[in-house]
């Protein structure tokens, strides 16, 4: 029972980590990095000579919080009912928006920053452009959702852990 408790309280301090770093690298994004490229549309793409500058951290982060994602819902099954269902709701916003990312705004950042736009029409860039800064919006909800669900394990633990230690 002590083993399952310790590796439980690693993952969720894992998941919080995890879920902090990339919403912290997500709003530096949104806030810094996308209005750099994306300011006077289409030209602002087509002269980006950067590229994805931020590939490189969100290659790290954003497995790492979908590996999290996943454990939090695989340990959930040891944690007490109020825990768990807050650990689920984390872990399934982590998966949506891991999904996300890789289906939706990755390949919409390669074609527009990546590319500079290679081989799209200006109102392509424009249209694809929009849509990954409308988008980004509900990604950073559910991301923060995430956390904030993660946080409120963490505030569960205390007295509802025993309690479902107890149980099993």
């Amino acid at each position: 029972m002590q083993k399952r408790r310790i590796i439980t309280q690693i993952v969720l301090w894992c998941f919080v980590l995890s879920a902090g770093l990339l919403t912290g690298g997500s709003i530096f994004e949104g806030a810094v990095l996308t209005p750099l490229w994306s300011h006077a549309l289409p030209e602002s793409v087509r002269q980006w000579p950067y590229g994805t500058v931020q590939s490189k951290f969100f290659a790290f982060a954003t497995p790492l919080y979908a590996l999290c994602s996943l454990a939090i819902l695989i340990v959930s099954r040891w944690m007490s009912p109020p825990q768990r269902k807050w650990a689920w709701g984390a872990g399934l916003c982590g998966l949506i928006v891991v999904i996300a990312t890789f289906t939706f705004f990755f390949p919409i950042l390669q074609k527009t920053e990546g590319a500079q736009g290679a081989g799209l029409s200006g109102e392509e860039i424009v249209r694809l452009v929009q849509q990954f800064k409308t988008w980004h919006w509900g990604r950073w909800a559910l991301l923060i959702g995430s956390w904030v669900a993660g946080l409120r394990v963490f505030s569960l633990s205390g007295s509802s852990s025993q309690q479902g230690a107890e149980v099993l």
